[in-house]
């Protein structure tokens, strides 16, 4: 049996015991990106905050929650399909 996080959709393990080993997985993703999607909305909010309060100097005040949030963008972005459904 593959180890805990390793286990992905085949047609032979679909309907198997690992099934629900698969579907556990497939929880611990989903969480795990919506838990990125929420801090990252948090420092949007921050930095929308941040513009506003500081108007006309929001370039230089509310540089690094920029710098902050233009890194955590592409972890935060959900697309295509999961990673436990990719093909190897």
């Amino acid at each position: 049996m593959a180890e805990k996080g390793d286990v992905k959709a085949t047609r032979e393990n679909l309907y198997t015991a690992d099934r629900a080993e698969l579907f556990d997985n497939r929880d611990r993703i989903v969480r795990d990106q919506w838990v990125k999607i929420m801090k990252l909305r948090i420092v949007r909010e921050k930095l929308a905050e941040c513009y506003h309060r500081e108007s006309v100097n929001h370039m230089q005040n509310c540089r690094a929650l920029v710098e902050r949030y233009l890194k955590d963008l592409p972890e935060a972005q959900i697309g295509g399909r999961p990673p436990y459904l990719k093909d190897n």
